[in-house]
């Protein structure tokens, strides 16, 4: 059986298969231009207003569309290229397009995974994922990444596999239920 690769990323064992496939969500790029987009109109509608067709007009909307374009771009190629993949072995990320960051982590040695939503976040279901590992020397953050309560459940359950305890029971959200809770 040949090793499995998903956009660089190569499995290290031929046992090893995918059970989940996250990427980084759009929308806080999306609501990151719908205010500069705002600003941009305006800035429009007072350049026309004001100058009329000028070349002193024409070259602020120029300006203003040429900041749009150098906050937004970067974030727009950051999106493109993340990709987390959990496997029944292992976590693997990978970042950027020029400045490319692999991370590896066994399941084994994930100590904890915390999601931290925002507002926005909870409504259109991405967060930030917070990995920590018993090492405490693979730790990383993953920002924005789509569906990350599965992605956590995902991690626990493998990782508690891979440790071979038994799987513990889990809510819709991935936390463990209250001790004292009744049925």
């Amino acid at each position: 059986m040949a090793r499995r690769k998903l956009r660089g990323i190569q499995f290290d064992s031929p046992d090893e298969y995918e059970v989940f496939h996250a990427k980084e969500s759009w929308v806080p790029v999306i609501l990151g231009t719908v205010p500069l987009l705002i600003v941009g109109l305006i800035l429009l509608i007072v350049m026309w207003t004001r100058f009329n067709n000028s070349t002193a007009g024409i070259i602020l909307l120029g300006a203003a569309i040429a900041a749009i374009l150098v906050i937004n771009v970067p974030r727009i190629f950051a999106n493109l290229d993340t990709d987390v993949v959990v496997t029944n072995k292992r976590l693997y990320a990978r970042t950027g397009i020029i400045d490319i960051k692999d991370q590896v982590c066994d399941l084994a040695n994930v100590a904890d995974v915390t999601v931290d939503p925002t507002l926005f976040g909870r409504i259109f279901d991405y967060a930030n994922v917070r990995i920590q590992t018993y090492a405490g020397e693979s730790d990383f953050v993953l920002r924005g990444i789509a569906h990350a309560y599965d992605m956590r459940s995902s991690i626990s359950q493998g990782a508690d596999a891979a440790r071979g305890e038994v799987p513990r029971p889990r809510d819709a959200y991935g936390h463990e239920p209250h001790r004292g809770a009744r049925s």
